[in-house]
């Protein structure tokens, strides 16, 4: 193990001497530059990390080229530039995708507008069909949540500027819940889990504006830390509200306030404890240690 991660803990390092080699400090205010000492960085933390050995093999070819003096020039700063947002794009897929599988070629780079782009398959995530299902098994009845944050209707309309990128995040967060939502054993809690995806999911649409779908992703971000822990309390503690949905701040503060002593997320337990008068002569260590609070040579005279 130990060689393993001295080995990598070389090549992290070869690639970065590698990197620095071929760029310049920085002289100038100019964006294009600032760009590339960007990227620059981008690079020497991603590339060390590759999975596969081939694939930082291929990159390093690519770091010479595009940081070679004739592309320092005003001329071709800003193909550079391209170059390097994409490659330094492909590397977030943890592989090098599309034109830079293969060597640089000798000459000089073509367009990248001219080059096929490369299609990536969807993610796991992406096709997960957890929320249409759980849409569609929603009663004839069911109304949708009131807003919270808008008062006039025709405001609450027009506000939909990040829906797309609110609705891939809420569509990420609901399938890393899935998994530790069927590990609740206790049945009042895997109800109580199941109602809170319920009216979470049900946030969806044109219907719903993006600053309630913003609200739902807050909630949705702290729902999964519970269930990561196997644990359902905090505002997830009671029912969801079937109204509307106020945001996670405010219910967070009044199921604190509302939490019985014996609840770990609520400020009495650690208000009781500190009232507790601390055991003295070294009994609080052992005490802590050994949980051992009845035996001792005193109780058993």
């Amino acid at each position: 193990m130990g060689l393993q991660l001295l080995g990598k803990l070389q090549r992290s390092l070869t690639i970065s001497n590698e990197i620095e080699k071929y760029i310049s400090r920085p002289t100038t205010t100019d964006p294009l530059h600032t760009e590339m000492l960007y990227y620059n960085a981008i690079l020497k933390i991603f590339v060390p990390t590759l999975t596969r050995e081939n694939d930082r093999k291929c990159i390093i070819p690519w770091i010479r080229k595009l940081f070679r003096p004739e592309y320092q020039s005003s001329f071709l700063r800003e193909k550079r530039n391209r170059y390097l947002g994409y490659l330094t794009t492909s590397l977030l897929l943890d592989e090098v995708i599309g034109i830079f599988r293969v060597h640089p070629p000798d000459g000089p780079l073509p367009d990248l507008r001219t080059v096929r782009p490369f299609t990536v398959t969807a993610a796991q995530w992406e096709t997960d069909n957890m929320w249409q299902d759980t849409l569609q098994n929603l009663s004839d009845d069911f109304q949708l949540l009131d807003c919270f944050v808008h008062e006039d209707p025709v405001q609450c309309r027009k506000d939909h500027q990040f829906d797309k990128i609110l609705d891939q995040e809420f569509q990420f967060f609901l399938y890393l819940a899935k998994p530790y939502a069927s590990m609740i054993t206790g049945g009042s809690e895997r109800t109580r889990v199941a109602a809170w995806l319920q009216i979470l999911c049900s946030i969806h649409g044109i219907e719903c504006c993006s600053r309630m779908k913003a609200i739902r992703n807050d909630y949705m971000m702290a729902l999964l830390g519970y269930l990561q822990e196997l644990r359902v309390v905090g505002p997830f503690a009671e029912y969801p509200s079937w109204q509307t949905l106020k945001p996670l701040a405010e219910a967070a503060k009044l199921a604190a306030e509302n939490s019985p002593i014996t609840d770990p997320t609520g400020c009495y337990a650690n208000e009781f404890l500190a009232e507790q008068p601390m055991p003295d002569d070294g009994a609080f260590c052992y005490i802590a240690i050994s949980g051992d609070l009845v035996t001792s040579n005193l109780a058993q005279n």
